[in-house]
């Protein structure tokens, strides 16, 4: 990460959910639960006189249920947040088998640009920038767990801040 700039910016959300949430339990009280919540989007638009190229962001934070709610309450095990980089992605040249191709490789695929960060995997690097970079969408998030305190609401506090580690196109 030598001679890389960086910026950052932060989120702090609380939001109750009861759609995308399935909660099961195997008997005693071992209540799990997994919440998909597809529905989340907000947008950093990067804004200057010059393109950035993106090396790498980190997430320090974490997701966890708010102490002090009626309903809802969760211990949260597992998470992750969809990252997009809005720019072009660094390609090789070369192609896809096309039978077998059981993964469903695709080198065009939007899906290309997302990348989930998790609580085990906190961070992405390139090596070779996405180029010309011109917004960094947090998307969709996943969460699960265990300890589920209500049925059908699961109740989750964001809190993080995002460091983006770039270089001015050309520099």
């Amino acid at each position: 990460m030598d001679c890389l700039r960086s910026f950052n910016f932060s989120t702090r959300i609380n939001s109750n959910f009861t759609t995308g949430v399935k909660t099961w339990n195997t008997g005693g009280n071992n209540h799990y639960w997994s919440a998909d919540i597809s529905s989340l989007s907000s947008t950093y638009n990067i804004e200057g006189f010059k393109n950035i190229n993106v090396f790498g962001i980190d997430a320090i934070g974490s997701i966890q249920t708010l102490t002090g709610t009626g309903l809802g309450g969760v211990v949260v095990n597992d998470w992750s947040i969809d990252i997009t980089l809005n720019g072009q992605q660094p390609i090789i040249g070369g192609n896809i088998t096309a039978v077998p191709n059981s993964y469903s490789l695709n080198t065009t695929a939007v899906a290309n640009k997302i990348f989930p960060i998790s609580k085990y995997s906190n961070s992405i690097k390139f090596a070779d920038p996405y180029q010309s970079v011109t917004s960094i969408e947090l998307g969709g998030t996943t969460a699960s767990g265990f300890g589920w305190e209500t049925l059908t609401n699961v109740n989750l506090l964001w809190q993080f801040n995002f460091i983006v580690y770039y270089k001015f196109e050309g520099e």
